[in-house]
């Protein structure tokens, strides 16, 4: 059975004693020789006088070590248990020594050189210089931020991440990282999420809490598990934003954790209050010792893409009374992690929901924002956008949606058992701007059980055809029209949050200000006044239609609807949870303003304009110099509710997609199939009048799109591949019958069937025949709607057929 084992055991044991001068007894490195980017590492067995190796105030150890070229790099020492993991079993045996450990990623080949320093109180021991030598590889390096909305590596490749939350393990560690990462991996996924939970793999919480040891006292089980899940990681080529800290842990109402806290003066802490842990000198110098303990540790991890340094600090005890506090505490952090980090990380935080502190987001070592939203909407790929452009606009730094789900419903099985949310929120969070995929929650009794993992997989497949990097990529207005269809707006801003007091929507469904909030709580007139934001919207109707106004599940006392029209208050109702007030709407341009006329609050789920938009949403990036786009374009009918209710709609035929603020003139677009992540067509479109148009293919669901003025040899213009299959419906069992069209008889075809939500059933591969091939479905094959798509001669093309009893 593979075993991961660390270097080979040696004692060390701290003593008791009156300070002495650290004597090395030995210092060896693991390997003399390591390529780029890999980890050097170096064991040092020391006899000294001390209590807490884990303490640098009472015992440091760090290297200098210099680089071909001069340049220096000081990197801190960690005390570790040697131990053994078994990778079959998950088990780890401690040897119950241990040691001082240096490790280092050298940045680049050649002869390195390195001189250790040890300090306590009573002096420091600098054993003799040595040297190592570092080859070259092909690694990338680490994750960088620059001047663009994405990220790169130190080679100058993009990356951008695809993947999910997998935050915590639900048994061992091991067993656990090792299928949910492989499946991810061999999806294409490349991203996750991790929190050091106490519950999870923390290495710091209350002493004798399930194998801690309180303050600075670090847990080497879960550490262990650790030194193994970043290198596998690397492996695997899946990077890692680690969260430090979270909420519940410096909370006594949400999540609460405050009781059993290390930091809690009731454990042997010195805080009193929750949020004594952002401003007690002793709780932060705390901190600092762990965070310097993580960077010794891990930092030489590649697969560590960034730190983030809270999990929704947004939730922790009188946030609003000590913002300004934790808004210090975050600087002084995010500060310190790059003074002691050598590779330089990226540094983040996020909070819940809508809230978050223009003073955390703008501080400069804070490299990218982040949005969180539980939304229970059909909407909800939507909404997330709509908080990134905010961000992008508000802050001018790469973001990321760490967290999405629809509502806080962890029983997604029934609400969306084939993921269509995750589906559409991830295609419309990358395409709508943000540095990477939004992220679902869910990861271990969701996504996993139900094999979800094949979202990724075509998602991956477009994210590295188009150059997000290379040309500046930056979200662009654009619409469909032709296809005319309801605007359906979502509010996402929570308790307290004051949304856009006007937003201008125009005839083709088109919002602004760009990244308008509304917020979910419509506050009446008696009670949180200071919360009010009765939303007005300026609206262009093409035709006659219709506005309502949906309630959601909760409500205070007595609340009111009322809709004013053009100055004239055309409803005014007691509302209840779970309501529509709708009014008709005239042509032409309206103002409609919406107000609680209650005593108390009452929360929206959506405001809704009949007559108004588009059937399908775009999405779309366009480069700075205006010549080059990319996107997506979903048919709003296709969501998991409408799916699940009424099956597969009907296709939106005879869309023209519309970019604004493009540069005149020729240019070729292709549209990839996002089941599959394959090119689907292309052909050639024109800019004129500084807007792009690009005929929209029959759209049953989405699909994604790159346009480029001067496009390589493979995506020189060419036709999708058209062909008829009958009968449809068909029955389980059955043959499908695919007529051909005449110039690929006898061609190899192969033929891919999903599922409603892009799952892969089968893929095939046949011979045309003179008139048409024949496919067998299997007789197990359950009813409903799926998608077969043929390739032939590097034409691609899909149709909807549905399986019926």
């Amino acid at each position: 059975m593979p075993k991961y084992l660390h270097a080979t055991l040696l004692f060390f044991v701290p003593i008791l004693l009156h300070a002495q001068l650290p004597v090395v007894k030995s210092m060896e490195a693991v390997h003399t020789t390591v390529a780029q980017y890999e980890k050097f590492e170096l064991n040092i067995d020391l006899e000294g006088t001390f209590v807490n190796p884990y303490d640098y105030e009472e015992i440091e150890v760090h290297a200098i070590f210099t680089a071909p070229d001069g340049e220096t790099f000081q990197v801190d020492g960690f005390y570790m248990e040697e131990f053994s993991l078994d990778t079959g079993t998950g088990n780890v045996q401690f040897s119950g020594t241990g040691r001082f450990k240096i490790r280092f990623a050298p940045p680049r080949p050649g002869t390195w050189q390195y001189a250790v320093r040890i300090t306590n109180a009573a002096g420091s021991t600098t054993p003799e210089p040595a040297g190592f030598t570092c080859t070259g590889s092909e690694h990338r390096g680490f994750v960088r931020n620059n001047q663009t909305n994405y990220l790169h590596f130190d080679n100058g490749e993009q990356f951008i991440p695809v993947g999910e939350n997998m935050a915590w393990q639900n048994g061992n560690a091991v067993l656990d990282y090792t299928q949910w990462l492989n499946a991810l991996s061999a999806n294409g996924g490349n991203f996750i999420r991790l929190w050091q939970a106490h519950w999870g793999l923390g290495i710091e919480w209350k002493n004798g809490w399930n194998g801690f040891a309180g303050l600075r006292r670090y847990k080497e089980l879960n550490m262990a598990y650790q030194d193994w899940l970043f290198d596998f990681c690397a492996e695997l080529d899946i990077f890692i934003m680690l969260c430090i800290q979270h909420h519940g842990q410096v909370s006594s109402q949400v999540n609460p954790n405050w009781s059993d806290s290390p930091y809690n003066m009731i454990n042997g802490g010195t805080c009193q209050n929750t949020w004594d842990f952002f401003t007690d000198e002793t709780a932060r110098a705390h901190t600092r010792n762990r965070l310097r303990y993580i960077v010794a540790r891990w930092g030489y991890a590649r697969s560590i893409m960034a730190w983030e340094l809270f999990n929704e600090v947004g939730w922790t005890d009188n946030y609003q009374q000590n913002q300004g506090r934790i808004a210090d505490w975050h600087a002084e952090m995010a500060a310190y992690l790059k003074s002691i980090d050598p590779y330089q990380h990226l540094v983040t935080t996020s909070f819940a929901d809508e809230a978050q502190d223009p003073m955390v987001w703008a501080n400069p070592d804070i490299d990218l924002t982040q949005t969180h939203y539980y939304l229970n909407t059909t909407n909800l790929q939507k909404a997330l956008v709509n908080g990134i452009t905010s961000y992008l606009y508000e802050f001018g730094k790469p973001t990321l949606t760490g967290e999405f789900g629809l509502g806080g419903n962890s029983s997604l099985a029934n609400t969306d058992p084939d993921g269509i949310h995750i589906h559409n929120a991830m295609w419309a969070t990358l395409f709508g701007g943000g540095l990477g995929t939004g992220m679902s929650w869910w990861w271990d009794n969701y996504i996993h059980p139900r094999d979800l993992y094949y979202h990724f997989a075509p998602m991956s497949n477009v994210a590295n055809t188009v150059p997000f990097l290379e040309q500046d990529l930056r979200p662009a207005t654009a619409f469909v029209t032709g296809v005319s269809g309801d605007l359906l707006l979502t509010p996402t801003l929570g308790w307290s949050g004051i949304g856009t007091d006007t937003i201008t929507i125009d005839e083709n469904g088109g919002t602004s200000p760009a990244g308008a909030d509304l917020g979910i709580y419509l506050y009446g007139s008696q009670w949180n006044t200071g919360f009010r934001s009765p939303p007005t919207f300026v609206a262009d109707f093409p035709e006659d239609g219709a506005f309502t106004v949906t309630t959601n599940a909760d409500a205070g006392t007595n609340p009111r609807i009322a809709i004013t029209v053009n100055g004239t208050k055309v409803l005014d109702q007691a509302a209840g949870t779970r309501q529509n007030f709708t009014v008709p709407i005239s042509a032409g341009p309206n103002i409609i303003t919406v107000d609680n006329t209650g005593t108390d609050w009452i929360t929206i789920a959506s405001y809704a304009f009949s007559g108004l938009g588009s059937r399908v949403d775009a999405y779309a990036l366009r480069s700075d110099r205006a010549s080059v786009a990319a996107g997506w374009v979903l048919n709003k009918d296709y969501n998991h509710l409408s799916v699940q209710e009424q099956g597969a709609p009907d296709p939106a035929v005879g869309g023209t997609l519309k970019i604004s603020d493009f540069t005149d003139g020729g240019y070729t677009v292709t549209w990839y199939d996002c089941l599959s992540g394959e090119q689907l067509s292309s052909e050639t479109v024109f800019a004129q009048n500084g807007t792009l148009e690009i005929p929209v293919p029959p759209l049953y669901w989405d699909l994604a799109f790159l346009v480029e003025s001067n496009p390589v040899a493979t995506r020189e213009p060419k036709a999708a591949l058209a062909f008829q299959v009958y009968p449809n419906p068909v029955s389980a069992g059955d043959a499908l019958q695919v007529r051909l069209p005449e110039a690929g008889v006898g061609e190899q075809v192969r033929l891919s069937l999903y599922d409603a939500a892009g799952k892969p059933v089968f893929n095939k591969v046949r011979f045309g025949e003179p008139d048409q091939l024949q496919v067998e479905l299997p007789g197990d094959l359950p009813v409903g709607m799926y998608w077969l798509q043929l390739e032939q001669a590097g034409k691609r093309g899909s149709r909807p057929i549905v399986v019926g009893e």
